[in-house]
């Protein structure tokens, strides 16, 4: 690992905030105060963590590993960096996040490095009564489902059922203008260069209705590609999502969307591999529920059905063609990895059509301890996976944390292709 990463993002972080050192110890009342800092909110937090991914044996879309290329081993430090100020008028916001990792493709591989410093959000706020004008980079999520995220052209998997995501923003320039209990809001994406499944829609120009009430919630969005040359694309994304609280222990609420894929892979049965693009147009939708027990302990329970995925005949045909090329491999390794390479680089956001999504979690409100248990199972296929996650306070500026990742299924089914298990266990230092 290289610490040089570490010592540079706490360098850093320390001089934008005016803070003298940093400090994992509680600090001692009698020391003499540090000066205000230029920012008025400032957080650091260090993660160094350890993960050991375990491959699928005599996987049909990645023999041997050599298609995919995934790590077994992983070793990495990241530095997420919060940076708050407030003018008055407006605000600024700016959150680099640094990583560091080493890692090993196979098990008697040598040790690969790389670094990374990208800007998670960096934008210039300024807010009049209910009205907002936002300039720059920022993660523009919405809607109450976890799983996935139908209604949102640009974040259909937003991270939120991976407790360790870090979800990137868009570079965007937006106007929202609020009266009583509606909200208009109008923008302009100008790239995605740090949300690569944002698909076609690297340049577009958005509008949202919303509605809110006391006990509920409703959205209308509506997106058109704006990117001219190959990649234009003129098709309309059309969505929506609605939540409605009937007391305070239940949330009901759903979301849909409709738009055009970037590319659509249409496998046979003859091994012939047909590549649309852009793909057509198709829906997806989400129904869900939570329920808050009097614990504070809250359980999600999710459906997602979405027409980009493959159909029964479709899935067959896209592993047959996978076991082809893998037989192929030996006397004709170029054609046959080029092919693997497309089946794996091409195949849909999600490969099949309908999915569930069980989640129960820790009271959010008990920060000393977190856990979080969640079951995937794609219904077309039989496959799924499972995850565990646990954190727990070790002190003031430390905690423990932990992640485990079960698939099961055949290696001809969504969760069973590519791996098996991936565990994941560090320390999270709360700089400050």
């Amino acid at each position: 690992m290289r610490q040089g990463a570490i010592t540079l993002a706490v360098t850093i972080a320390t001089m934008l905030s005016g803070h003298s050192g940093v400090s994992l110890a509680n600090e001692n009342e009698n020391e003499v105060e540090t000066p205000a800092p230029f920012f008025n909110n400032a957080s650091l937090e260090i993660w160094i963590y350890g993960a050991y991914q375990k491959h699928v044996s005599h996987s049909l879309l990645n023999p041997g590993n050599r298609i995919a290329e995934l790590p077994s081993w992983r070793a990495a430090t990241e530095a997420r960096l919060d940076l708050r100020k407030d003018f008055g008028a407006f605000d600024v916001l700016l959150a680099p996040h640094l990583i560091e990792e080493a890692y090993t493709i196979q098990d008697d591989d040598n040790l690969a490095a790389e670094g990374r410093l990208r800007l998670a959000q960096g934008f210039v706020r300024r807010k009049s009564g209910s009205h907002t004008f936002v300039l720059g980079r920022e993660r523009l999520t919405w809607g109450p489902a976890n799983f996935r995220s139908p209604s949102n052209p640009w974040y259909f998997d937003s991270g939120r059922t991976d407790p360790l995501a870090l979800t990137h923003g868009l570079d965007l320039a937006r106007v929202t203008v609020g009266s009583g209990q509606y909200r208009t809001t109008v923008g302009y994406v100008a790239a995605t260069r740090e949300v690569p499944t944002a698909g076609p829609n690297r340049q577009s120009a958005f509008l949202k209705f919303d509605q809110q009430g006391s006990d509920h919630l409703a959205s209308v969005v509506l997106m058109k590609p704006t990117e001219k040359g190959e990649a234009k694309d003129d098709a309309f994304f059309i969505g929506a999502f609605a939540q409605y609280s009937p007391d305070d222990a239940w949330v009901i609420y759903g979301e849909f969307g409709n738009g055009r894929q970037p590319y659509r892979l249409r496998p046979t049965s003859d091994s012939a591999i047909t590549l649309d693009s852009p793909g057509k147009r198709g829906s997806a939708g989400l129904i869900g529920a939570s329920y808050s027990q009097e614990s504070g302990k809250l359980i999600f329970l999710e459906y997602l059905h979405d027409q980009g995925g493959f159909s029964r005949s479709e899935r067959r045909a896209w592993f047959d063609s996978a076991e082809r090329a893998g037989g192929a491999l030996p006397t004709a390794p170029i054609t046959a990895a080029r092919t693997l390479g497309q089946l794996l680089q091409f195949s849909p956001r999600l490969l099949g059509r309908n999915y569930l999504w069980l989640a129960w979690q820790s009271n959010p409100q008990i920060a000393e301890s977190i856990w979080r248990a969640e079951l995937t199972v794609n219904a077309d296929d039989g496959s799924g996976a499972a995850m565990l996650y646990g954190e727990k306070s070790l002190g003031a500026k430390v905690s423990a944390f932990a992640v485990i990742n079960k698939n099961f299924g055949s290696r001809r089914t969504e969760f069973g292709s590519l791996t098996d298990m991936h565990v994941l266990a560090g320390l999270k230092l709360f700089a400050f």
